[in-house]
């Protein structure tokens, strides 16, 4: 199993601002599974909580101020942590990552 996280600066939720104390993103890539896993995990400033659904994330990382995109699902949001977990592909990860898959 590899792995990467990016520590983030911005995150977009369906091209709406979380105003973050801080967030995180976890890559993963499991021998033998096509997909990758991700998770964001997040705290924000005190809000609204999010409701369960399908959303699309837009997210800059801190350090290099790369961007990633995906879809997700709001796992679980109160009004200052909130947990989403990707539904698919992952735009934004680079080669150095080291989470392409091989043969």
């Amino acid at each position: 199993m590899r792995h990467a996280s990016f520590t983030l600066a911005t995150l977009e939720v369906d091209d709406q601002p979380l105003r973050l104390l801080t967030a995180s993103l976890m890559v993963v890539r499991r021998p033998d599974v096509a997909a990758l896993d991700w998770e964001v995990v997040a705290t924000t400033l005190p809000g609204t909580a999010l409701e369960q659904r399908p959303v699309a994330l837009v997210m800059t990382e801190l350090l290099d101020g790369r961007l990633f995109r995906g879809d997700a699902f709001v796992v679980r949001s109160d009004e200052q942590r909130h947990v989403f977990r990707g539904g698919g592909g992952l735009q934004g990860l680079i080669p150095t990552d080291d989470l392409e898959e091989r043969p």
